[in-house]
């Protein structure tokens, strides 16, 4: 599930970050040609309603991905997309993407895959390289231990029963999460990191972009 339905208001552009161009190339083009390339059966771009026309033509169309099976429409928030999207996965496993991660590599994706084997539920993760502080009305309230926090990255990869049940339930009872591992933690399930990739950024700003 390739999610490329948000507007990218922290870009300050009027067009939305995913169709910027790197290279003469939309960024979604290189995040659907990574799963293109990959082991992956089958890829579910969601976008937004108003441009399910346009990524079919431009981009799915324009640049022959095969195996991008279906273009859907998201829902208000990103945690509704993705559950848009895992209604139309019909695999026993699944991997979920921001398409503004245009530059995921295939080694990365293979780590996934034998984690997947593992376990039920994996993420890609970074070592922080700063220092984390917490911070409330201006203050320093906490300093946090680097060693042992890490950044969250996508793809995040799941059985794909055990996912969907959460974000129903989650939706059900109107709880929200920024990523989909945390939908998992809140309910007390067991989450693994697999190993990710520091040039695996997700583009937010105009410096991402450079």
């Amino acid at each position: 599930v390739v999610l490329a339905a948000g507007s990218g208001k922290r870009m300050g552009t009027s067009v939305h970050k995913q169709y910027l161009l790197i290279k003469g190339k939309p960024v979604i083009y290189y995040t659907l040609r990574a799963f293109e390339l990959s082991e992956v059966d089958e890829i579910i771009l969601v976008t937004g309603a108003d441009e399910i026309d346009y990524c079919s033509r431009e981009i799915v169309e324009k640049y022959n991905f095969q195996k991008v099976r279906a273009v859907i429409a998201g829902g208000k928030e990103r945690y509704d997309s993705v559950y848009e999207g895992l209604k139309h996965v019909t695999s026993d496993y699944v991997m979920i993407h921001d398409g503004a991660r245009p530059f995921v590599k295939k080694d990365l994706l293979d780590r996934l895959v034998v984690g997947m084997e593992e376990h039920k539920a994996v993420l890609a993760m970074v070592p922080c390289k700063d220092t984390i502080k917490r911070v409330k009305d201006g203050k320093v309230v906490e300093t946090l231990i680097r060693s042992e926090l890490m950044q969250a990255q996508t793809p995040q990869a799941f059985d794909t029963v055990l996912i969907r049940n959460a974000y129903k339930e989650a939706i059900e009872n109107n709880i929200q999460a920024t990523d989909d591992a945390s939908m998992l933690e809140l309910q007390g399930k067991d989450v693994y990191v697999v190993e990710g990739d520091y040039d695996n950024i997700k583009i937010t700003t105009k410096e991402d972009l450079k």
